[in-house]
């Protein structure tokens, strides 16, 4: 009896859904990549390397505000300043025509209210080099000594 023989389907790769899958990964990859944002540019302005000095007529001034609280501000580690006498010396400085930068230092228990009337005599006086610098924490229980 003679049997018949079977055919064996080889196997093949079917490449049209190996397509399909990649053409939708393609899709998705290129409508996903262009929800990310590009880095923006920040404006900043440099300042400028001075010829030859200063002028004569402009004197270069760094004070330090450190702020304890409205009445309570000391210029340059001098204290015995309010927020009205720190406005009149920087509107003085803006008149007489000094440049001072000036660093405002606040205390940690230090009202922000306090800090904000220092920065406003600043603005008011037409200052720009206005910069801030935090104090360190104070240490809750010093030390005893010994």
């Amino acid at each position: 009896m003679k049997l018949k023989r079977r055919h064996v389907k080889r196997g093949r790769v079917e490449v049209i859904p190996m397509i399909d899958t990649i053409l939708i990964l393609l899709i998705f990859y290129m409508s996903f990549s262009t929800f990310t944002k590009k880095e923006k540019r920040i404006d900043a302005k440099l300042p400028l390397v001075a010829k030859a000095g200063i002028p004569s007529n402009k004197i270069v001034m760094d004070l330090t505000l450190h702020v304890k609280d409205k009445n309570n501000i000391m210029v340059n580690g001098q204290a015995g300043y309010d927020s009205e006498t720190v406005r009149n010396a920087m509107m003085s400085f803006s008149a007489i025509g000094q440049e001072a930068t000036i660093v405002i230092e606040g205390e940690p228990d230090t009202p922000y209210q306090a800090v904000v009337s220092v920065l406003d005599a600043c603005a008011q006086a037409k200052l720009e080099k206005v910069a801030f610098r935090p104090l360190p924490e104070k240490a809750d229980a010093a030390p005893a000594a010994p």
